[in-house]
């Protein structure tokens, strides 16, 4: 990674983790409070499938 020590690499790759995972929360959040937005409709098992995934009728 070009740090000058193994040591300095860990410090900077904790670093990175801790980063990856804050943003990881914060898009979790971001797709929950949609889905609350999006889910005040017909819920899923309610919908009328479409295409040939759901064409039972022959």
């Amino acid at each position: 990674m070009g740090h000058s020590t193994a040591r300095a690499a860990l410090i900077y790759q904790h670093a990175s983790a801790e980063r990856d995972r804050l943003i990881a929360d914060a898009v979790s959040g971001l797709v929950d409070k949609g889905r609350k937005k999006t889910g005040k409709g017909k819920r899923k098992k309610d919908r009328k499938p479409k295409g040939h995934a759901g064409d039972t009728t022959g």
